[in-house]
């Protein structure tokens, strides 16, 4: 562990720090209910799984761990699986005996060149520079180190939107780079891509105050959007955003365009 870290001081967070501490906030709100509605995210990681190259089976960083709902497979691909998150509480759910690390993503404080894969599957659209973040990953892989990495994309919880354009026109959900966007991140960071794929995942649930409950329940609520609506919505508003909820062949689903992405560092 000590031979990973630049030094045993967690870095500050950057960028806006009071919007790092409420995202970390929100996830550590959302510990309980994580991995019961965290479903998307299962199938996004499974497909993950599949790229794993496993030749590649020594050191792993699995970035946005959340409360660790991936080290069990991760374990069976590499000998040490660090997790690493900016939300004490999720690391704390499962992984209270174990080595992990609570930092911000956008200042990763690992030594050049000491790992041999990183997998992040639904976080690394919370950074908040990914160029940057990019590059750091870049840095801290080994050569020949690979990367595995899902990223929700724009176009997702457009149903969400939709729903909210009856009470208001502010944001209520986060906006997102395109695929595009993010490939040419990867492009300008040097790495190879071996794979890149949009993919569009799709929960359903039986009402839309149960689909509305469900990105609260993973902690997605936090906006970098300036823009955004404060305060609760009253009843009547609740009302009206539950009737504009738009349905998809008559069920009630929220959908993630989702980047999966599979690379490597020459």
């Amino acid at each position: 562990m000590s031979a990973l870290l630049r030094n045993q001081i967690l870095q500050p967070l950057q960028g806006d720090t009071l919007a790092k501490s409420k995202t970390a906030a929100r996830f550590s709100q959302a510990v309980t209910n994580y991995a019961l509605h965290a479903n998307v995210q299962k199938r996004a990681a499974n497909e993950l799984f599949k790229k794993i190259n496993p030749q590649h089976t020594h050191t792993c960083i699995d970035l946005g761990a959340g409360p660790g709902v991936n080290l069990v497979k991760l374990n069976k691909y590499f000998d040490y699986v660090l997790p690493f998150d900016l939300s004490i509480a999720m690391l704390k759910q499962s992984n209270a005996d174990k080595t992990a690390v609570c930092g911000d993503m956008d200042a990763l404080p690992f030594q050049s060149s000491s790992v041999d894969a990183l997998f992040s599957n639904f976080a690394v659209q919370w950074s908040a520079n990914l160029g940057y973040l990019l590059n750091e990953v870049m840095r801290i892989l080994k050569p020949g180190g690979r990367v595995y990495l899902s990223c929700v994309c724009d176009g997702s919880l457009n149903e969400i939107k939709t729903a909210f354009s009856a009470v208001d026109n502010q944001t209520h959900v986060n906006e997102f780079h395109s695929f595009e966007q993010i490939k040419q991140f990867v492009e300008n960071t040097g790495f190879i891509i071996e794979s890149a794929e949009l993919k569009c995942y799709q929960d359903v649930y039986p009402s839309p105050l149960h689909a509305l409950r469900s990105i609260k329940a993973i902690g997605a609520t936090h906006l970098h959007s300036q823009n955004k609506r404060q305060g609760l919505l009253t009843k009547s508003a609740l009302k009206k955003v539950c009737e504009q909820y738009p349905l998809i062949a008559n069920q009630v689903a929220v959908s993630y365009q989702v980047g999966l992405l599979s690379l490597q560092k020459e």
